[in-house]
């Protein structure tokens, strides 16, 4: 996607946020702090205004994934969406990966917003739209790229990102062995 409609769509969602007279303040997360838990009600969406979060799972071997990185402009709705849409605990983990700053909606909150504001309501839907676009990519290369190509792509879309991770966590959320992910980069 576009970096200047990225950079646009973060600065147009702050706008509106900042319109609507949000009942939570910002809160600063520290470096480990959970957004939201495993197991945990999922009652509330977050808007990332600084800082990296990441989002894990646990395989049924008992293996902790790591499945998104939220960082703005590029990803910054923080969210277990399917916790939240069907009100069920949530079958993630979201943690900070560095001190971080957001803005969280309940969801009672969030579906007056919907309800009462045209212009929310909109913005929503167009970040929902690019989500899902976002998600089909990311499904599609791990169906079509091996992993030296997933490496490459990972690295050319984010340079930033890449630089500030641990290695085992960029190898998490490629789906591979930190072994690999290490020979590659020696070898670049």
């Amino acid at each position: 996607m576009d970096k200047n409609k990225i950079i646009s769509r973060y600065k147009l969602t702050l706008d509106v946020i900042h319109e609507l007279k949000l009942k939570n303040k910002p809160v600063f997360l520290h470096k480990g702090e959970s957004f939201i838990g495993y197991g945990e009600k999922t009652k509330r969406i977050g808007i990332l205004l600084n800082g990296l979060l990441y989002a894990t799972y646990l395989s049924d071997g008992g293996t902790e994934w790591i499945s998104r990185f939220f960082f703005p402009p590029n990803n910054f709705i923080v969210s277990n969406h399917e916790g939240f849409y069907f009100g069920r605990n949530s079958t993630e983990s979201i943690r900070a990966y560095e001190d971080s700053e957001l803005i969280y909606i309940e969801k009672d909150e969030f579906k007056n917003l919907l309800d009462t504001n045209p212009r929310f309501e909109r913005t929503v839907r167009i970040l929902a739209e690019e989500s899902y676009i976002q998600s089909m990519a990311r499904v599609h290369s791990f169906q079509s790229l091996n992993a030296e190509q997933r490496i490459r792509k990972f690295f050319a879309e984010n340079p930033e990102l890449g630089k500030k991770l641990q290695r085992q966590h960029i190898a998490s959320y490629l789906g591979i062995h930190r072994n690999i992910l290490t020979r590659f980069l020696y070898t670049t």
